[in-house]
């Protein structure tokens, strides 16, 4: 019986979602230029462009550009910015931030590249205009050098 209420409870917290689950990983090029402010600590931008294929939902697989900026310390990398999917004239964009106090390293030690964070939607143009969603990402690094994200949320079509 204990366990019956405690996955009861579980499942009324869980939210309630309206749209359409997706998925998809980003991967990409990016360049990126960094200004020193003290020892371990900096500002940063970036842009990148690539690739994203959806293993989830009904978006096509297609171009992201990603461009965004933001500072790091001895302890914590912030930032934000945007990310543009698809191509003229069906495009669609998310903002995205780096999560304060979910993105914690010690400078001193050598630190993998991973980041993560939350997005929503801010625009959409073509088939995309009225497009509403948001959720949360992982980036890391490939062995080459090029970046990867996983995208993962709900979105809703107004169309």
């Amino acid at each position: 019986m204990k366990m019956f209420i405690a996955s009861s409870l579980v499942l009324l917290t869980l939210p309630a979602s309206a749209g359409e689950l997706i998925g998809g990983t980003n991967t990409y090029i990016s360049e990126a230029r960094t200004w020193k402010t003290g020892e371990y600590a900096g500002y940063y931008v970036y842009d990148s462009k690539g690739t994203t294929v959806w293993e989830k939902g009904p978006l096509p697989d297609g171009a992201v550009e990603c461009h965004g900026a933001g500072f790091w310390t001895p302890k914590e990398i912030l930032g934000d910015g945007i990310c543009i999917f698809g191509t003229s004239p069906d495009r669609w964009t998310v903002a995205h931030e780096l999560t304060p106090g979910s993105n914690l390293w010690n400078a001193q030690d050598k630190n993998p590249f991973h980041r993560q964070g939350v997005w929503h939607v801010v625009h959409g143009t073509g088939r995309y205009v009225g497009m509403t969603g948001k959720g949360t990402y992982v980036s890391n690094e490939l062995s080459d050098g090029r970046k990867t994200t996983w995208f993962e949320g709900d979105v809703e079509f107004a169309n």
